[in-house]
């Protein structure tokens, strides 16, 4: 019988650690699906979809259904209810809540696209993940201090504070030049230690040859040539060469 009981418990505690970390990744991202907290959670997506109805019923989350024009294709995502974002968000910081069917198609690739790479990290040893919402909130704080804001910040295995930037479309390479410079007075003053682009296999290698063709940057108010060495604390990786190299950084 005690057995039976001590087996019942654990379960309850699983259980509810389980719908702590879908609340604190709802709360970071505002939205995700079940296929991307499958491995998070180190389920199956359809034992995810079972505790996130049972949340659902519980009024913790809610679901939505995207459509996508010209297409039959929907997607179902799942928030934070207002009650969820209440006992998610942590006593000292403001509560604000996000409305998950307000979610656009044009910019849920990207985002599901940085989940899917945040998710892989996680499981690799990279810690304290902060997404693009909170390095904005830090850049309102500290505009001189986070000259550019980018996808995510995370500490990596090997102990490394790494700006992550997912590039799936190219930019002008004016504003390549800009970001550049941006990105060069933050390592030199030790914000961030590297910056890592994970792009399309197609895209990878020609933004790489877009950067190091960049020949002067405008650093502390004066055009100079591009410092000797700044360009090897930059990485430039494929989706699939990420999931190989992760561990290295």
């Amino acid at each position: 019988m005690s057995n039976l009981i001590n087996s019942k418990t654990e379960q309850g505690r699983s259980k509810a650690l389980k719908e702590a970390l879908i609340l604190s990744f709802l709360l970071e991202e505002g939205y995700s699906t079940a296929k991307i907290l499958a491995p998070l959670l180190k389920m199956t997506p359809n034992g995810v979809q079972r505790i996130l109805r049972k949340m659902e019923a519980k009024e913790l989350i809610q679901t939505h259904t995207v459509k996508f024009e010209l297409s039959s294709w929907n997607l179902k995502i799942w928030g934070l209810t207002p009650t969820g974002m209440l006992l998610a968000t942590p006593e000292d910081e403001k509560f604000k809540f996000f409305e998950v069917s307000r979610v656009k198609p044009i910019t849920m690739a990207h985002s599901l696209a940085l989940q899917r790479v945040k998710v892989f990290a996680i499981s690799q040893g990279w810690d304290e993940w902060k997404s693009s919402s909170k390095m904005l909130q830090s850049a309102n704080l500290s505009r001189s201090t986070w000259l550019q804001v980018p996808d995510a910040v995370a500490m990596s295995p090997k102990g490394r504070k790494i700006a992550i930037e997912l590039e799936r479309t190219v930019k002008t390479p004016k504003r390549y030049v800009e970001i550049l410079a941006n990105y060069a007075e933050m390592l030199s003053s030790g914000i961030i230690a590297e910056v890592i682009y994970i792009c399309p296999e197609n895209i990878a290698k020609r933004l790489e040859r877009l950067f190091h063709r960049i020949e002067k940057i405008i650093f502390r108010g004066k055009a100079i040539p591009v410092p000797e060495g700044l360009l090897k604390r930059f990485y430039f990786v494929t989706y699939d060469e990420w999931e190989v190299q992760s561990k290295d950084f």
